[in-house]
């Protein structure tokens, strides 16, 4: 594989990682006060989206071939930026697993 296509697979997996870092900590928000079962069948549903929107970007970006530094560098961004955007769950107030409101200042 050439050298640029793998630089810009390895910030497509950073990038990515962060953005799945926000809607795993925006899902978390609407499902703390949900069902078991509920949470479950959503979390399975959410990470199943999650691989096969990455496999597929991966393949428009490098014909699908998937490298284990791929990996390590999204579950790194993922990881870094999982404590920052865990203050959104403080900031979005739930009553029955609906939206009540959001403070101005987070």
């Amino acid at each position: 594989m050439k050298l640029d296509i793998q630089l810009l697979s390895i910030i497509f997996s950073f990038s990515y990682g962060i953005i799945v870092s926000y809607l795993y900590n925006i899902s978390y928000s609407f499902l703390y006060k949900t069902s078991i079962l509920y949470r479950v069948v959503i979390n399975v549903l959410f990470c199943i989206d999650v691989g096969l929107i990455y496999f597929l970007l991966l393949k428009v970006i490098n014909y699908g071939v998937v490298h284990i530094y791929f990996v390590m560098v999204f579950l790194i961004s993922f990881i870094l930026f999982s404590g920052k955007y865990k203050n959104l769950r403080k900031c979005v107030k739930l009553k029955k697993s609906k939206v009540k409101s959001m403070d101005k200042k987070c």
